[in-house]
Order: structure tokens, then sequence, then C-alpha cells
């Protein structure tokens, strides 16, 4: 038995999938944690993991001039896998010693609200990055897009229209 399996051009398919998951600003988290160059590179860990996050844009004169991970952190200190508690946090260690500035990646990668979806999706991909932070045209950050809302919002197109996923926050979307 033969079975015919029809092919979705590229540029059609390229269209849909550019179009249907919207923009970088219908999916990114507009609350922004920020963090300062001179904070302390323990406070600013500390402050990433009370807010539950692994990463946030570090931000000077009101443009993003760096990002700052959970990731940096550790390998500052010499770990090679994930930690959220323990020493590395502790006042004593060598993170305490440093800025956010010293331990920050300083080439980061940004997108735009404007953007495509799929255009921040690839430039993640690219960069090898979790997370972008949005900036305006002055490089001020106006939200962050991680890879929690690039999931969030395939999923959403994915869906038939009028459907929620039942574990949707009851909270009305960002303005």
């Amino acid at each position: 038995m033969m079975v015919e399996v029809a092919l979705v051009e590229h540029d059609d398919f390229s269209r849909e999938a550019e179009e249907r998951p919207g923009t970088v600003g219908q999916a990114m988290t507009r609350k922004v944690i920020t963090l300062e160059p001179d904070m302390r590179a323990s406070d600013a860990a500390m402050r990433l993991a009370a807010e539950g996050i692994a990463g946030a844009p570090v931000v000077d004169g009101g443009a993003v001039v760096g990002i700052l991970t959970l990731r940096d952190l550790l390998e500052r200190e010499g770990h090679t896998t994930t930690q959220t508690t323990g020493p590395f946090l502790r006042a004593e260690r060598h993170l305490a010693k440093l800025t956010v500035a010293d331990v920050m990646t300083r080439d980061v990668v940004t997108a735009e609200a404007d953007w495509p979806l799929t255009r921040a999706i690839l430039l993640m991909d690219e960069a090898g990055v979790n997370r972008l932070p949005v900036v305006d045209e002055r490089g001020r950050p106006v939200g962050i897009l991680a890879r929690d809302d690039v999931l969030r919002a395939i999923a959403a197109a994915l869906r038939p229209p009028g459907v929620v996923h039942p574990g949707a926050p009851k909270l009305p979307p960002d303005p």
C-alpha cells in the first residue's frame, strides 16, 4: 500500500511558523528583574535564587550592558554542575569579593518586542542562550524572553482557538 504524503512548501511553512506564535512582545515577560554592575556578585546570586530565576540583565544608566546567569557565577567559582544553594552563596567565598561587572557576560544578545518570535528563537539557538533581554530603541529593558516564554507561546499557537491550558494563571495578561 502506497501512502502519499503532502509536503508543505518551505515558504508556506516558514510564513505560517513566523506568524502563528506571534511576536516577542506577545510572548515575553514584562516584569524584568535587573541587576546593577556594581552590586556584589554574591548578593546578585542570592537575588536570582530568591526570585527563582537563572539569569537577569545588568543595567547601567537605564540600558542593558550585560547579563548575569547562575552559570556565570558557578563557572567563576569553579563549579561545573548547577547549584542554587550552599557554599558558593556564603559571604566568605570568592564571589563576595567580586562585583556583577566582574562576572557578567558583556556581549549580551538582545531582542526587540516587535520581532517575530521565530526570529528570537533562531537567535537564541544560534547564540546558545536561554534568555534574551528585550530592549527598546535606546537599549532599555522592556521585557525578557526566556525558554519558558517561548514554549508557552508555541503551545498556545498549537491549541485550538479559545482553549487555555488548564494550568494557566488566572490573572489577566500584561497590558
